[in-house]
């Protein structure tokens, strides 16, 4: 991407997601998929990560890390 001001609306709707902003109304349908399926791939990472960090986090922390929670 050389111009922001040349992008797709899908690819309109992923900028806004990964850069924390909210969807705006009244956009077309591919900036809603663009949006949302980058929200859904970031969700899903997200979720991965804390399955397989939190145990080892957990072991490596101890009491520490249920006084955090």
């Amino acid at each position: 991407m050389t111009d922001i001001n040349k992008l797709s609306d899908y690819e309109r709707g992923e900028w806004d997601c990964v850069h924390g902003h909210t969807a705006r109304d009244c956009d077309s349908d591919e900036y809603y998929r663009g949006y949302g399926e980058t929200y859904a791939k970031e969700a899903n990472a997200t979720w991965y990560s804390e399955q397989i960090f939190e145990p080892f986090i957990k072991q490596t922390m101890g009491e520490k890390y249920n006084e955090k929670i």
